[in-house]
């Protein structure tokens, strides 16, 4: 046995119940197995896709979502994981990155896409944090380079004033890098499907010259009264179809879970028109090209109430779950002759 083949087993036999405990944690939000399949199961078939598929560190919420334990190893091939996703990108948005990945940098560069209030609370004093949740009683607190919503929370007016300490919980976000925004809503067609979160929708799009294209679209909801749409944080998530804006799935969460309608409200989710969709791309085709180094980027776009279409942000490296996941169609091939179309060989750019 070699060296290197000794090493790699160990590695592996080290990571075992790290892997074990993990997925085991994980598959106790799934609340239907696949047919055939016990959690036990499962598990080994995931390290089975995991030792098939090295390049593509596929996460146990990949391997659920993908519908991995069905799908043969070249059927697997068709998938782009986050890691895979981030690897293609990675050379051609490298430049992006600084203008998108700091909130607050995000926010200064995008002023005409955004109409919320927003502070960044490092640079202001403990009167001006007060002045600003005075203004607007609500707001959101989010880190700054948090994403999946991490660390997001909301904080009303009242809240605040019954804190014992009101300066130390200023200095926590100040320590912490937070970014306080004003508290949106959705309009009311959006909010429909969850009222408790501001629910938005993903677009991502290719831009390069005057070359634009929406390459797919979702919608994120939240859910169980929860205040973020994020599928890491506990909403559902569903694909819209680029060309008319119309919703073409069911929702899924991040454990598989399939939803016909919202568990909560009720709303259907395939075949609901998004409103203003054509003023969303619009929207999107302007914002790529407030920049000249933006190239693939995953805009999260929300309608407010009366109709008024806010920017959230913009992802330097956007993942693909939400155009592949609901209707469990892999993008691999199309996205990565697609960036060799509008952008050429990454090499060039590597070497820039």
């Amino acid at each position: 046995m070699s060296v290197l083949t000794e090493n790699y087993l160990v590695k592996n036999i080290r990571a075992y119940p790290v892997l074990r405990k993990k997925f085991m944690t994980y598959i106790q939000g799934v609340k239907e197995l696949p047919e055939g399949f016990s959690r036990g199961k499962l598990f080994h078939d995931y390290l089975k896709v995991r030792r098939q598929n090295p390049e593509k560190r596929v996460s146990q919420s990949e391997y659920m979502i993908f519908g991995f334990y069905g799908l043969s190893a070249k059927e697997q091939k068709q998938y782009l994981t986050d890691i895979e996703a981030t690897r293609l990108m990675r050379p051609y948005n490298s430049d992006s990155e600084p203008f998108l990945k700091s909130k607050a940098t995000f926010l200064q560069n995008f002023t005409r896409f955004i109409h919320r209030g927003w502070l960044y609370v490092p640079e202001a004093s403990y009167d001006e944090f007060r002045a600003f949740l005075h203004k607007y009683r609500t707001i959101a607190l989010k880190p700054q380079y948090s994403s999946w919503g991490i660390g997001f929370h909301r904080l009303t007016e009242e809240e605040f004033a019954e804190k014992e300490q009101p300066e130390a919980y200023f200095e926590h976000l100040c320590e912490g890098k937070y970014l306080a925004e004003e508290f949106v809503e959705s309009c009311e067609e959006l909010a429909a499907f969850h009222p408790s979160s501001l629910n938005t929708l993903r677009v991502i799009t290719f831009r390069c010259g005057e070359r634009f294209e929406v390459f797919g679209g979702g919608l994120r909801v939240g859910n169980n009264g929860l205040h973020v749409d994020n599928a890491h944080g506990g909403g559902i998530f569903c694909e819209v179809d680029p060309a008319n804006g119309k919703i073409i799935t069911d929702g899924l969460d991040e454990y598989s879970n399939s939803y016909a309608v919202h568990p909560m409200t009720g709303v259907r989710f395939r075949g609901t028109q998004i409103p203003y969709w054509e003023e969303i791309v619009d929207l999107c085709r302007e914002a790529s090209k407030e920049l000249p180094c933006l190239r693939v980027v995953g805009w999260d776009v929300a309608i407010l109430q009366d109709g008024i279409l806010e920017l959230i942000e913009g992802n330097h490296n956007p993942g693909m779950n939400i155009v592949q996941a609901p209707a469990k169609h892999g993008v691999h091939e199309k996205f990565a002759a697609m960036l060799l179309d509008y952008y050429g060989d990454p090499e060039q750019y590597s070497q820039a």
